[in-house]
């Protein structure tokens, strides 16, 4: 192996000249050894030394001046002294100040926040960890980037409500931003909760006090509770009258005018939208300004006004188009001028606005889409099942050793009724932890069947594979139940109570069925049309088993997606059949594109 490096391996020599050259070889390697070591960790060390200068090269005295007294107020405040996690601190916040000068991602700043990650690490500090977690995280949240955020998201909420905020550096942002997070993922309740302890820890007389009420103003109208949004609004503008805060009064405005819209106060909201573009210009916001032109537009659109409308669109659309992060901004513009030019009938226009809408989706596809929410959520529940499991095995353990601790101090009393008692108990809990693993693993199996279904666009191909895999979580849910309905204890009804909720959740509900219905007739026109002209007049619920017998189900499948007997099914056939004889038999002569 090493004869080009060892020609005398290669030579007959004697013992002791044998045992003198593998000796040697030994060395030699661990000499290269250890010369790699050193070398790489001068490699990792000039590679941190270049981050650091390029960014402090390119940062403005100002701003290095704030960066310092921010870092100083941590360090005095949570009283540290330790260099790993005096330098995490330091790298994070440079890392953040150099995207912020750049305004996109930066290798720079990407290779200053994962020495950051690594310092933290080192301290077994949860709260700091907690904070930079969440600094790495709402960089990648702030561009756009909701694949890369969500894993440092996840690890600082996952202590972030077990410790206490005097623990965590910057405690009210790092409780804002990780609710931003979650609330832009439409897990709305963690966001809420998130914020509301935020707001109990900040100051009235902070500008983060009002930025706090505005962000639950925004969850609220999103939840569609529109007098709590209005209220707390309404709570955000004397906020920041107070604290002399004229931006977030702009954005409040803008808030407060799509409410005015909504019931019907137009002139209100035209007024409202056109001061939060004048203050959002004086304190020189151009994102703000564009998504004020950009409502300012969806009103004046929806009022008739399609001259004015364009016109603030136009606007929005120009500074849109600088960034690659408000491409989802792009879009919803876009979509609003497209609505105007079909007004208008102008074909030309419209056929313009269509392809450049179509590039910007394959670009959202992989960046900050619905598709991408949707995913991240998903991991993020998929994420929250795995911590509960976690949860469940530790609390069994602890009572295990509990159990076992108190069975020692009685044994020379009680020895055998102890015995048999933690015995029976500790059987009890382990079939309710192990009832509990296969409730979720019931419930990750049809998130998964869903979400499968979801990103392959509910075609005809992935519903079958879904109807199927439906009948089969559904015939193994009915097991179960099967198993626990002789067994009258309380806890045995609990959980068979558990598991009938789960099943009523696998029936075909009507939104289910309206999305089916669509894929069908998307897919298969032509035999849907041959289903309405020879079944004229046919029920709804009869028209649900035609079009599941098309999909090859059987009598026994389509009672379990539709929670009824098999005799209920062949009695509807029957009916059909007896209704419009001939035709109903001509219906199955069309195959459908999935056969």
């Amino acid at each position: 192996m090493f004869s080009y490096l060892y020609p005398a391996l290669m030579e007959q020599v004697e013992p002791d000249k044998k045992n003198k050259t593998q000796m040697t070889i030994c060395l030699r390697l661990l000499y290269f050894f250890v010369l790699f070591s050193v070398a790489r960790s001068l490699y990792a060390a000039d590679n941190l030394s270049i981050a650091v200068a390029t960014a402090l090269g390119e940062i403005s005295s100002i701003d290095k001046s704030e960066l310092n007294k921010r870092l100083e107020s941590i360090l005095n405040t949570h009283k540290i002294k330790n260099k790993n996690s005096q330098n995490a601190i330091y790298h994070s916040l440079l890392a953040e100040s150099y995207a912020t000068i750049k305004d996109h991602k930066t290798p720079i700043s990407d290779s200053l926040f994962s020495q950051a990650i690594a310092e933290a690490k080192k301290t077994n500090d949860t709260g700091l960890l907690i904070w930079v977690n969440t600094l790495y995280g709402f960089y990648h949240y702030t561009y756009s980037d909701y694949i890369n955020a969500l894993p440092y998201f996840l690890e600082s909420s996952r202590n972030i409500t077990s410790l206490s905020t005097g623990r965590i550096p910057e405690a009210n942002q790092v409780l804002i931003k990780n609710a931003y997070f979650f609330g832009t993922i439409d897990d709305n309740e963690k966001s809420l909760d998130l914020l509301q302890s935020a707001l109990a820890i900040t100051d009235t007389s902070s500008s983060e006090y009002g930025q706090i009420l505005y962000a639950i103003g925004l969850l609220y109208m999103k939840k569609e509770q529109w007098q709590d949004a209005e209220d707390y609004f309404n709570r955000t503008l004397s906020s920041s009258q107070a604290n002399v805060d004229s931006l977030r009064y702009a954005k409040t405005l803008g808030e407060l005018a799509l409410l005015y819209q909504q019931r019907g106060e137009a002139q209100k909201a035209v007024s409202s939208l056109l001061e939060n573009i004048s203050l959002s210009e004086k304190n020189n916001d151009p994102r703000n300004t564009m998504y004020a032109q950009m409502q300012l537009g969806r009103v004046y659109l929806q009022n008739g006004n399609t001259d004015s409308s364009w016109h603030y669109l136009a606007n929005a659309l120009e500074y849109a188009q600088t960034k690659d992060y408000l491409k989802g901004y792009e879009k919803d513009i876009l979509e609003l001028q497209l609505d105007i030019v079909r007004t208008k009938n102008n074909p030309h226009g419209e056929l313009a606005l269509r392809r450049r809408l179509e590039q910007i989706n394959q670009h959202l596809s992989v960046t900050d889409g619905a598709s991408i929410v949707d995913k991240v959520n998903w991991e993020t529940q998929k994420e929250r099942i795995h911590w509960q499991l976690e949860a469940e095995q530790v609390k069994l353990n602890r009572a295990s050793l509990l159990k076992w601790a108190w069975g020692a101090v009685s044994v020379l009393l009680l020895a055998i009724i102890i015995l048999l008692l933690i015995t029976y108990k500790r059987r009890l809990r382990l079939q309710q932890v192990e009832f509990e693993k296969k409730l979720l693993s019931f419930q990750i199996e049809k998130i998964e069947s869903e979400t499968t279904l979801s990103n392959t666009h509910n075609t005809l191909a992935s519903y079958k594979v879904y109807l199927e895999d439906k009948n089969q979580q559904i015939q193994r849910l009915e097991g179960e139940i099967t198993k626990l309905r002789d067994n009258s204890s309380t806890n045995t009804k609990k959980q068979r109570l558990s598991l009938e909720s789960l099943l009523k959740s696998h029936l075909l509900t009507d939104e289910s069925w309206f999305e089916f219905k669509k894929a069908f007739m998307a897919e298969n026109a032509d035999a849907y049309q041959t289903i309405l002209t020879c079944l004229p007049d046919i029920t709804e619920s009869g028209l649900r088993i035609i079009l599941l017998l098309k999909m090859g189900l059987d009598n026994h499948q389509i009672s379990h997606l539709l929670g009824v007997t098999t005799d209920a099914v062949r009695k509807s056939k029957q009916r059909i059949r007896k209704k419009y004889g001939d035709r109903y038999d001509q219906i199955f002569i069309f195959e459908t594109s999935e056969d």
